[in-house]
């Protein structure tokens, strides 16, 4: 175990064998409230999205060392012999060099997204995602900065503090690598990340992938950050 939170919430890494749970909460706790979640992970509340996008997050978790998958277990109650749960997971990245700044540099592109028009769609929402982290990692005078990658908890188990562990985790990460840490939040964790510490740096990021597209429905997202404090 990692940290101990209140509530009996525990933060510990995440296995292999448990990624197709941590997506299944991802595709829960985000619905279809999250355009940018919505054509990342294509078709994420479907069976075949689901194996895809598990098998993306493992292709991940195996080819990054600066990312930390994690969990937030709790017991259930009534289950016999207390049977831990996952109800949430995060994923934290030290990134120490600019992200790739086109899709197709981060992902099999035509694999994920077959179809051209989503392909289109997303490298143009991509292209606006990156800049607010390349500009920070570029100001970090060769630090790198703590990304909080993703986050979702499930939403059976929202507000029992899975959310708050996760990124306090995450949190005190950065305060020991001193470096600044940084998440694109959507709307609804806003609360959780001000909780922690962080604060808009950008009320609302741009995202403008084209005037063909202007009937989809683009990202709203603030983007958040917190300075460490020296230990």
């Amino acid at each position: 175990m990692i940290m101990n939170a209140n509530n009996d919430i525990y933060v510990s890494l995440i296995a292999d064998e448990e990624i197709d749970s941590c997506f299944k909460i991802l595709s829960k706790s985000f619905g279809h409230d999250a355009p940018f979640v919505d054509i990342y992970f294509p078709n994420h509340d479907t069976a075949n999205g689901q194996i895809q996008g598990s098998n993306r997050l493992t292709a991940w978790k195996h080819a990054s060392q600066d990312s930390t998958f994690l969990k937030a277990v709790t017991s259930v109650p009534g289950v016999p012999g207390d049977e831990q749960r996952i109800i949430g997971f995060a994923v934290w990245t030290h990134m120490k060099e600019i992200p790739p700044q086109k899709l197709e540099d981060a992902e099999d592109a035509e694999e994920v997204w077959p179809d051209p028009s989503d392909r289109k769609f997303m490298a143009g929402l991509w292209q606006d995602y990156v800049k607010s982290r390349t500009q920070a990692v570029t100001n970090s005078h060769g630090k790198g900065i703590y990304v909080l990658e993703l986050l979702a908890v499930h939403p059976d188990y929202q507000r029992m503090g899975a959310g708050t562990a996760l990124v306090t985790w995450g949190i005190q990460a950065s305060d020991k690598l001193q470096v600044e840490a940084v998440v694109e939040g959507t709307p609804a964790g806003r609360r959780i990340y001000e909780k922690c510490g962080m604060s808009a740096e950008i009320e609302e990021m741009r995202f403008d992938p084209g005037e063909e597209f202007s009937q989809r429905k683009k990202p709203k997202l603030v983007f958040m950050t917190r300075r460490p404090i020296m230990l």
